[in-house]
Order: C-alpha cells, then sequence, then structure tokens
C-alpha cells in the first residue's frame, strides 16, 4: 500500500493481530502453509506482453502474475520466483508471498491496512450496470475507487462478456496504479443466460432432485463469470421459500429444507472449488468464484407473501414457530460443504424484521441490524466465520429514491446513513452492500472507538478487514486480476458448442411433467418433427407498480411465446395472423402503434385439422404488486396464484395482521418489543386481487376448446416462478409441463419426444386459493394439495414420465417429512 497510509509498524504481537489469530468456526477452506511451502524454490520466471496492455509473468511451477507495466507496479525476485510488490519497498512482506496461506496473508494485510482503508474495503458498490463504448473507467467510479472501495458489483450482464471483460481490466489498472493497490472484487447477482451459458435457474436445479445437476451448473457459472473478471456471486439464494406467494421463490431451492440444503451445498462447491484437469477437488484457486449465500437468516416468511424490497413486506411472521427450519440450507448445507473450500465464503444478510411481539427472534430491525441474527446466531451458535454483508440499500433514508430498506430504523430524525452504518457494524456486520461512501464507516468506527474504546474498534475493524480480504486471497486475485479478452470472446460470447448442449440437457432434468393424459407425449424421432399449432400470445395493456416505486401502464403486445428458431427447431409450426397495420393506441415509448385482439387472426377447427396437436406455452399469474402487494392507493390486497380475481373473504384469511409498524407512526427501533404496543393492520381481507395477465387464461381455454373442436389433444406449458392454481383449466387440457426458472425449450424438447421427463415438484401446488390462505408462511409444504382429473396429487416431488408417477431413490431420499431444524 502506499507509503502515506501504510501502518508498517503494526505489531504482530498486538491486541488486534491476537484478535486476528483467534478466528475460528465455520472455515472458509484455506490452510495453513507448511515449512516447505513457504520456502519452496523456483528456477526463474518469465514475463510476456498481451494486446491488452498487461503482462502475464510465468513462475513455473509457481502462481501465474499479471499486472500492468504502466501502473508503476513492480516485481520482486526471490527464490527463482516472481512476487508483486505492492508495498513498494523492494523487500518480500508475507501478504504478497502467494506461497502463504490465504489466512496468513489476510491477517498480514489487515494489520497494516490504515481505517480509512478498511472503511473502503467494507463497502460493496451499488449497481454498476453500464459499460463505456470504450470499456473506460468513469469518473463515478475513479471517485469511489479513490476513497478505497474494492468491492465493485457488476451489474452489466446487457453487455458482451468481452466489455465486461475490457472493463474489469481497465478498473484493475486504474487501482494498481493507486496507492492503494489492493484488486477489486467484482461480483454478480445470478444472470443465467445473459451473455454467458444457460444453465438451469434455482428452482429448476432444485427440481432435478440431483445434486450432482447442481454442482456442474455451479462450475459452470463459475467460468463464466472468472473471464468477465468476476470472483464474487452474489448468492445462490438459499432462503428455504416457505410461503407459495413470495416474488423471489424463483430465485431459491425450493420449499424442501433437505433438498435445498443439499442443491445448496452442492451448487457452491461446484462454484467454489477448483478442480484439475481429472477433475479433482484443488480447493481455492484461479478458477474459483467466492458465493455469498442470501438472505440470512431467512427473507420468505414475508406475512402474506410479501418481499422485503418494499415496505409494505418488510415483516417476517413465523406463525408456526419454525423458525429454526428456515436456517437449514444455510447452516447444515451453505456452512458445511463437501468439497475442500469448506464453507462459503460470505453470507448477505436479509431485509425483514422478524416480528414476533416479544422479541424471540430480537430486536424489531431487519436483520443487518440485529445483534441476535449476527452476533448471537450467525457468529456465536454456529461459528460462521467468513464476511458478512447487508443486503444493499439498508442505509439509505426511506423515500430518497433507488433502494432504500433501513427496516426498523426509517426514522430520519434519529437515523441518519452513517448510524445505521455503525449500528450494522456494531453487531458484527463486515460490509455495507450497494455503499459507495467510506466516510460513513470511517464515523462507525469513530462512534464504536467512543463507545468500546480505540483498541477494540481498531480490533473489531481488522477483524472485519480479515474476513473480507480472504476471498481477494482465496481467488487469486492479488496475483493474476487481469482477464483474457480474447479467452472471453471466444470461450463466453461464441461460447462452446458441447457446453451449450451439457446445460440444455440439464435444463430438460429440470421440467416436470404434470399431466400426460393418454400418453399424448411420448417417445418420438428427432427426424420427424411433429407438426403444431402455437397461439400467439396476446397480453392486454396493464398497469403495475414499479420495483423502485411508482405505477406505470405497460402497453399490450402480441407475439410468439417462443422465438421462432427455436419452434422450429423441434416442429413443424403452424400460427396466427397478426395484421401488419395495428389498431391500438400508440406506445409513447417507442412511437408506434400497440395491437388489439381485432389485429389478431386465430387459426380455425379446419385450419388444424392436419396437426398433431396444439402447444399452447403460457405464463403463470402476474400480480401488478408482487413485493409490497398494494394497490395505487395503498390498499394491501391479496398477492394470488390464480388468473380470475380473487377475492379475500373466507374463514381462512386474517382479518388482523400479525405484524406491522406502530399505530402512533413510530418506528420499532424507538420500542423495547412491541408488547402492549398497539400496531397499524395490513390485512387485505375482503379484497381482490390485481392479475395484470388474466387473459392468458381465456387463451389457454379457447385453445382447448379449439383443440377439441378439430379433436386434436392440447398441451401446455407453463413457464412459473414459483407455485401456482391450475384448477382453471387443469381438467380442459390433455398434458402439463412446467418450465421453473429454467428453458421453455427444454420442455419444447420433452413435447417433441426427444428426451423422457424426469423432473419432479420442489414445491407444492396449492388445491386453490383457500389451501393457500390456510398455509402459515413459515412452515414448508403444508399445503393441501391439487389433485387432477387423472387423480394424481401435485404434492412436493410429484413428477411423471413416460410410465407414469415417478417412484425411485430421489423420491425415496426426499418424499418424507420435513425437517424442522437443522443438525446439533
Amino acid at each position: 500500500m502506499g507509503n502515506n497510509l501504510t501502518r508498517r509498524n503494526f505489531l504482530a504481537g498486538s491486541a488486534a493481530a491476537a484478535a486476528l489469530a483467534g478466528l475460528a468456526g465455520c472455515s472458509t477452506g484455506s490452510t495453513p502453509s507448511t515449512d516447505n511451502a513457504a520456502n519452496k524454490k523456483g528456477n526463474g520466471y518469465t514475463e510476456t506482453a498481451t494486446d491488452y496492455g498487461y503482462t502475464i509473468v510465468d513462475n513455473g511451477d509457481g502462481k501465474q502474475l499479471s499486472y500492468s507495466p504502466d501502473s508503476g507496479l513492480k516485481l520482486i525476485e526471490k527464490d527463482g520466483y516472481a512476487f508483486k510488490d505492492f508495498e513498494g519497498t523492494g523487500e518480500l512482506v508475507p501478504y504478497e508471498d502467494w506461497r502463504l496461506s490465504a489466512e496468513e496473508r489476510a491477517e498480514d494485510l489487515a494489520g497494516r491496512l490504515s481505517i480509512e482503508q478498511i472503511a473502503g474495503l467494507m463497502c460493496f458498490s451499488g449497481h454498476q450496470s453500464k459499460v463505456e463504448d470504450d470499456s473506460s473507467v468513469t469518473d463515478e467510479q475513479k471517485q469511489f475507487l479513490d476513497g478505497n472501495v474494492r468491492a465493485v458489483l457488476n451489474a452489466a450482464s446487457a453487455y458482451p462478456a468481452f466489455k465486461q471483460a475490457a472493463w474489469a481490466n481497465n478498473m484493475q489498472a486504474y487501482v494498481e496504479a493507486s496507492e492503494n493497490k489492493i484488486p477489486i472484487n467484482f461480483s454478480s447477482d445470478p444472470r443465467n443466460g445473459k451473455n454467458c451459458v444457460d444453465w438451469p435457474g434455482n428452482l429448476a436445479l432444485a427440481a432435478t432432485f440431483d445434486p450432482e445437476v447442481a454442482k456442474r451448473a455451479g462450475a459452470g457459472i463459475a467460468h463464466d463469470l472468472r473471464r468477465m473478471g468476476i470472483s464474487m456471486f452474489l448468492g445462490p439464494q438459499t432462503d428455504v421459500a416457505s410461503d407459495p406467494r413470495w416474488t423471489r421463490f424463483s430465485g431459491t431451492f425450493g420449499e424442501d429444507p433437505a433438498l435445498s440444503r443439499d442443491t445448496c451445498k452442492a451448487f457452491i462447491d461446484g462454484m467454489q472449488s477448483t478442480t484439475d484437469d481429472s477433475g479433482n477437488d484443488e480447493g481455492w484457486g484461479k478458477d474459483s468464484v467466492a458465493a455469498m449465500v442470501k438472505h440470512w437468516p431467512a427473507e420468505a416468511p414475508g406475512e402474506g407473501g410479501r418481499e422485503g424490497h418494499k415496505d409494505g413486506g418488510k415483516f417476517a411472521v413465523y406463525p408456526g414457530k419454525n423458525f429454526e427450519a428456515c436456517m437449514i440450507s444455510f447452516v447444515d448445507g451453505a456452512f458445511k460443504l463437501d468439497g475442500k473450500t469448506g464453507c462459503a465464503s460470505s453470507i448477505m444478510t436479509s431485509y425483514t424484521i422478524a416480528f414476533d411481539e416479544d422479541n424471540e427472534y430480537g430486536e424489531l430491525v431487519g436483520s443487518g441490524f440485529s445483534k441476535y441474527k449476527v452476533t448471537e446466531l450467525l457468529r456465536d451458535r454456529f461459528g460462521f466465520a467468513g464476511s458478512a454483508c447487508t443486503d444493499w440499500g439498508v442505509l439509505s433514508d426511506p423515500n430518497g429514491g433507488g433502494i432504500a430498506t433501513c427496516w426498523g430504523l426509517e426514522d430520519t430524525n434519529v437515523w441518519t446513513p452513517a448510524k445505521r452504518a455503525s449500528k450494522s457494524v456494531s453487531v458484527g456486520v463486515d460490509q455495507m452492500g450497494g455503499c459507495n461512501d467510506p466516510t460513513l464507516l470511517v464515523s462507525a468506527y469513530n462512534d464504536m472507538k467512543e463507545e468500546l474504546g480505540e483498541e477494540q474498534a481498531e480490533t473489531n475493524f481488522r477483524n472485519s478487514a480479515k474476513r473480507l480480504l480472504l476471498s481477494y486471497f482465496n481467488t487469486g486475485i492479488f496475483e493474476d486480476p487481469y482477464i483474457d479478452v480474447d479467452a472471453t470472446r471466444s470461450e463466453v460470447d461464441k461460447g462452446d458448442d458441447a457446453t451449450k448442449e451439457e446445460a440444455l440437457t440439464d435444463q430438460v432434468k429440470g421440467i416436470v411433467m404434470l399431466k400426460n393424459h393418454g400418453n399424448v407425449i411420448k417417445a418420438g424421432s428427432e427426424s420427424a418433427k411433429p407438426k403444431v399449432y402455437v397461439p400467439m400470445r396476446f397480453s392486454k395493456s396493464y398497469r403495475a407498480a414499479g420495483f423502485m416505486g411508482g405505477w406505470s401502464e405497460t402497453s399490450s403486445a402480441c407475439e410468439l411465446p417462443l422465438s421462432d428458431g427455436t419452434l422450429k427447431k423441434y416442429f413443424d409450426v403452424v400460427t396466427d395472423t397478426l395484421a401488419d397495420t395495428l389498431t391500438g393506441p400508440v406506445n409513447e415509448k417507442t412511437g408506434n402503434a400497440t395491437p388489439t385482439l381485432d389485429d389478431l387472426t386465430r387459426l380455425t377447427a379446419a385450419d388444424i385439422a392436419d396437426v398433431d396437436y396444439v402447444l399452447v406455452c403460457a405464463k403463470a399469474p402476474s400480480n401488478a404488486d408482487p413485493r409490497s402487494s398494494q394497490d395505487e392507493d395503498g390498499n394491501y390486497v391479496p398477492l394470488s396464484l390464480q388468473y380470475r380475481p380473487y377475492t379475500a373473504d373466507s374463514e381462512y384469511v386474517r382479518q388482523t395482521s400479525i405484524a406491522g409498524d406502530p399505530a402512533d407512526g413510530s418506528k420499532w427501533a424507538e420500542h423495547e418489543s412491541a408488547k402492549g404496543v398497539e400496531i397499524e393492520n395490513r390485512s387485505y381481507y375482503g379484497r381482490t386481487s390485481m392479475i395484470t395477465n388474466e387473459n392468458q387464461l381465456d387463451q389457454i381455454l379457447d385453445a382447448a376448446k379449439l383443440a377439441k373442436e378439430a379433436g386434436k389433444p392440447c398441451i401446455v406449458i407453463l413457464d412459473i416462478t414459483q407455485p401456482m392454481c391450475v384448477h382453471e383449466f387443469e381438467p380442459e387440457v390433455d398434458a402439463i409441463l412446467v418450465s421453473m426458472s429454467g428453458s421453455t425449450e427444454a420442455a419444447c424438447k420433452i413435447v417433441a419426444g426427444q428426451s423422457e421427463p424426469s423432473g419432479l415438484l420442489p414445491m407444492q401446488m396449492p388445491r386453490d386459493m383457500d389451501a393457500v390462505e390456510k398455509q402459515l408462511e413459515d412452515v414448508p409444504r403444508d399445503m393441501d394439495c391439487y389433485v387432477d382429473a387423472d387423480g394424481n396429487e401435485y404434492d412436493f416431488a410429484f413428477g411423471l414420465n413416460y410410465s407414469g408417477k415417478i417412484s425411485d431413490d430421489r423420491t425415496k431420499k426426499y418424499y418424507v417429512d420435513p425437517l424442522t431444524a437443522p443438525e446439533a
């Protein structure tokens, strides 16, 4: 680090260093170096300049290095190897020595950093969603990098992978030329299929009931991310999806704790472990991506199925007293890996307030501010020694624009962003998600120093620095942060055909066949394509809530539900006709007229007389405000899993909500508990759902009617992201396939008879909305399930193949009573 900031005289025997050495618990897999490793000798090194402004250093049997000669960084030669001279002294210090373990190196560097540099490490940047035409570093990015921020969220998935790689190189070169030469730890949210190989999404992985498929996906995703310069994954989403209405259900591994545990464990093993050419696990290495599992300890039990990004969804409730079960996939999965990395690198805290009037789950604040959830559970009870990061936006003031999720600490007369950071750090959180301002962490340090004394405050901050630095050393970005842009273009943008085919094969394994009346779906021949009628999907205009708030209008649309190329790959397709001149209102954004139903000419029974079947590709019911579930006047409405309007007036609907803010307008941080405090009523009793695509049901029913007139089978492919009610149409159709956050193309492959279905439901499908209302938000697998016209119950672990209901080793293992607590 630069001379003016480095604390070179920080003594190894100081209290802070001693505390750093005492970290224990859930190991992140790094092992101490042996004397032989530390004294390893080499035979010299060679340097090769690249066309992209950086130089590669080949250390023979040692670690490969890469650096920018223009940055001023020099090399140190010792024992026949090259090392980077980050300190600029010409002398090799422990953190520069790649022969030492990540633990030793992180401990050494954490002891050398200034508080200002540690404050920068404790910030995780906001979403960086734009890449300049020349992939240059923007002034805004330079500002937070100059402030020592070294964790950057790459949200630029819309750009080609090679552009992202070039931008990452330029960002790395910028910090390498600064006084603080710590490289950037780039991260990404899940981005399946966005300028990378389309592996199955989490729910589809769970539907395979095969952890090996999840492991393969984790490794495949890691491959593509590393070639974009990304070394940390903000996932997987490890929540047990205990409520079927929760809009983030699709990001999970389903609602069963054991299946979620095993799938999560395998996915992280695939992502974090580098393997040799024979597939042997080498632990952390150049191909590893550190996993930040989310959202600790649970995000799914939002009251009424609401979600924590918005005020309406900020409360998690536990009417079934099932808090322990919601942690199983973290504690027994992510924290107990089978592979050599041992444990997920990091965790992200949940937004929600775990509500209980007696504070059974701690103070009534979001998880990133909760001593009970972070200090007592995560650190003390479960021994997690990795880094902890808040979810994005928890420091921001409400109504300030962007993500603002400071639940419990909303009172701006009491809580500033700096005070929220101070509270979060005080309970053991290491990093603030979405924070570009390190001065907030410096303020938190000063608050801690005032409360605990300088020695303890410094100890705590250096502990956080070590935990954060472990992933930097484990993934090797100190040695080799630069990316071969040509390789990225070839391996990711163009992609390997064999890998794409492997991913599609795994997508097929995640497709569930719910119904196959009369065995209309059966083995076929790739050479003989079925002839199918695929109705065009007409979507009416609708109003819906935006992710950041506000309501907007979406214009009507009419199109084939899948690309013409994908359909023709498997079928001989006939479809409807859309008029050349559209007669609907003009879309203000595009300036083009929009379609109406009168512009669409559907095929008739006579037109489809020679087809083999009618194939409907349908989207699941979509709620207008799936996160806070409110109408435009702020009234709470039910989240529905059916197409037709649903009025929540049955005996199973709560007329008084469990949770809410204090009725007097105060916030929960001002109260010791909720006991005796009058709270607002967030019940939606008597109100009606707001579904934006009800006409999707009409199109299914119309297609089924037409198929019946023509004497043809009707097959429905449901593209769903969570459980749904199928009672509205199931009796009218012959076959149903479910694609869950996966690939509708994979379902087409099954319909065409090229692959036999093998997927199983990683969730239950409700009998109706009464069954949804009867279930409890925190209890998985507690619904009355739908029974179809053929007598099959759509329960967890149900699925069909050509022979009928699947019963195999997978169902025997997982179709048992759900777990209720982590292992002792």
